[in-house]
Formats: C-alpha cells, sequence, structure tokens
C-alpha cells in the first residue's frame, strides 16, 4: 500500500513493526500501519517524522518522497551499495569524449521509439475520429522520420558540441508526439499541449505528479546501479538538479506514465470533477490523487518487453537494468547501449 500524508500538522512515528500516524484534528483517529504492508510513503504536509519511523522505513527499504506543491523536494531511501567508484569515474569521463554523445543518443531513439509505439498502439485499439486518425497517423510517422535520420557524424565528438542540435531533435520530436497525443483526450479535459510550473488542466497535472513519482523511481535505481544521478549529459549541470537521472527518465515516461493516463481517460476513470483549479493551477483532489497514485504503482510492477533486448520484467527491474547497463557502457564492458524500448 502507498501512505499519503496531505494534512498539516501530522506526526508519523514507530510503534514495534508498525508506523502510526496522529493528526491535530480530533476528528481523525490514530492510525496504524504494518511497515510489511508499505510500499511507499508520501508526505505532501508539513509533518513531523520521528527517528524511529526513519529507523523502521530504512530498514525495511520503504522509501518516503516529500512533496511540496505538488514538486518533489526530496527523498528518503535506505543505503545501498553505490557501486565501485570505477563506474562513477567513467561516467563522470564519458561527458568528455564521444562516448557521452552515443549514450544520449541511444537514449533519446528509445523515447522517440516510444513515442511512436504508443500512438500505434492507441491507434490499433482504439475506435477514432477521422480527424484524430489521419492526425495520430501523420504524426507517428513524423516520429519515425526522427528515428530514421543519420546522426553518425553526431556520434565522433563530445556532447558540448552538439548539445544544442540535439536540444532541438528531442524538442521537434516531442512537439510532433504531443500534437498527436492531445487528439486522443476528450475536449472537457481542456488539454492543448504540455505545460508545467504549474501545470494548468487536468492533464498536465496528472503528467506532472507522476512525472515526479517517476523521477524518484529513476533516481532510486540510478543509486543502486553506482552512478552519479546529477552527472548528466543532455541535461545541462545545475546544482540541485538530478541530470543523469532526467536524461534516463525519457526512456520511461510514455511506457509508465502517459500510457496510465490515456488509459484512465479511455475508460472514463477519471473526469475533470477530480481535480481543483485554484487560479492558473490545477491540481489533483486527495480522493482521486490515492486512487492514480495506486494505479501509478501497479504499472511499475507490471512486466513488459524491452524490444532491443527481448528481456521481460518488471518497469522497477527495467529502471535499474537500464542504469546498470549505463554504467557497463561507460566502462566499456560493453560495446553498445541498448535504450528501453516499447514492443509496437
Amino acid at each position: 500500500m502507498i501512505l499519503i500524508i496531505a494534512e498539516h500538522g501530522a506526526k508519523i512515528g514507530k510503534e514495534g513493526e508498525r508506523l502510526y500516524v496522529t493528526y491535530p484534528s480530533k476528528d481523525l483517529a490514530k492510525n496504524y500501519i504494518p511497515i510489511m504492508k508499505l510500499e511507499q510513503l508520501i508526505i505532501e504536509s508539513k509533518a513531523t517524522l520521528t527517528s524511529g519511523a526513519i529507523d523502521l522505513l530504512t530498514a525495511n527499504g520503504v522509501p518516503a518522497l516529500f512533496f511540496r506543491g505538488g514538486k518533489p523536494v526530496g527523498i528518503l531511501h535506505s543505503y545501498v551499495a553505490h557501486g565501485t567508484v570505477a563506474t562513477r569515474r567513467a561516467q563522470i569521463l564519458a561527458y568528455e569524449s564521444s562516448v557521452g554523445t552515443r549514450f544520449i543518443l541511444s537514449a533519446l531513439r528509445g523515447a522517440i521509439t516510444n513515442k511512436r509505439n504508443l500512438l500505434r498502439r492507441i491507434q490499433k485499439n482504439r475506435q477514432l475520429s477521422v480527424r484524430a486518425n489521419s492526425i495520430v497517423k501523420s504524426k507517428s510517422k513524423e516520429l519515425e522520420s526522427y528515428l530514421e535520420k543519420d546522426l553518425s557524424l553526431k556520434m565522433s565528438r563530445k556532447i558540448t558540441f552538439h548539445r544544442e542540435s540535439i536540444f532541438a531533435f528531442e524538442g521537434a520530436a516531442a512537439d510532433a508526439y504531443f500534437t498527436a497525443f492531445k487528439e486522443l483526450i476528450p475536449a472537457e479535459f481542456t488539454f492543448t499541449n504540455r505545460n508545467r510550473r504549474p501545470p494548468k488542466d487536468p492533464i498536465n497535472s496528472m503528467l506532472s505528479y507522476a512525472y515526479a513519482i517517476l523521477t524518484m523511481k529513476v533516481l532510486s535505481g540510478v543509486l543502486i546501479a553506482g552512478l552519479e544521478p546529477y552527472a548528466g549529459f543532455l541535461h545541462t549541470d545545475r546544482s540541485g538538479k538530478p541530470s543523469f537521472v532526467l536524461d534516463i527518465i525519457e526512456e520511461f515516461r510514455q511506457p509508465i506514465v502517459d500510457r496510465l493516463i490515456l488509459r484512465l481517460v479511455g475508460k472514463s476513470e477519471v473526469s475533470p470533477d477530480d481535480f481543483d483549479i485554484q487560479g492558473q493551477f490545477c491540481k489533483l483532489k486527495n480522493d482521486f490523487k490515492k486512487h492514480f497514485l495506486s494505479e501509478l504503482i501497479k504499472t511499475f510492477t507490471q512486466k513488459e518487453t524491452n524490444q532491443h533486448t527481448d528481456k521481460n520484467m518488471s518497469f522497477e527491474q527495467h529502471i535499474i537494468h537500464q542504469a546498470r547497463s549505463a554504467g557497463k557502457f561507460f566502462r566499456g564492458d560493453i560495446e553498445n547501449y541498448q535504450p528501453f524500448s516499447l514492443k509496437r
């Protein structure tokens, strides 16, 4: 189960092998949660987490995610082996050679493949209007054309020589994808394009919230693989920005988050009434948020096959596998980095 703390002034403590939660409001009873049933703790309010609760969480490998205003601000996880120093040194050195460029181009090809394949899956399995079908088909072909581009000339030099052109390449693919994506969203959700900081409509609110959870999952995978989360390639270095996590996450946005949102919308499991709009900020209501998070966590445990490697594992396992594969590539243990890609 997922425990969400959204009430200000809550206190999370330890009693035996259970967490307990107390609230300032007399209307909310003391709540007990056996640690063996807890998968994740999400704290979205000003709450107190006791040292005993921290000991219990870390001893049982249960991560605690901290959010403010719908944005992730921190993660508490148990101490994990950070791999050999050689892995991190190789990752840092890759930035100064063509190795880093080859890695990020491969990861982006995987991301574009996922955009194309998700659109094709939806087009195949859902009855679309003539207009939507035409646009999705056209943009799928456009994404295919990006995959066919010859990028070999960029692979011989380090990333700093090509960052701007690669960003433009990524941006064009994203524009094509979201032009098709909006055709799959009912008009009542008022989705026109991807926006954030703050998200202005229900679809963007779900995207931003789920991407934040995905970021924490990928961060955990990167740490387990012994890599440096802040030493990215495409996403420029900035204090407090996990650039390498943002590089890896591109392979998993569509398979995990976008596909889930399209399923919820397609099956009418979400409506505009599940959101609060305050000015230009749209946020999930608490009841729907719990349902949405529950479905998202189920998705992480769902098995999927990587079309590049033919490995069939849960998404949680794929995330760790991709991080470890990146480490092997940086060290020179494998010749090429194969990204995660959905099968058609």
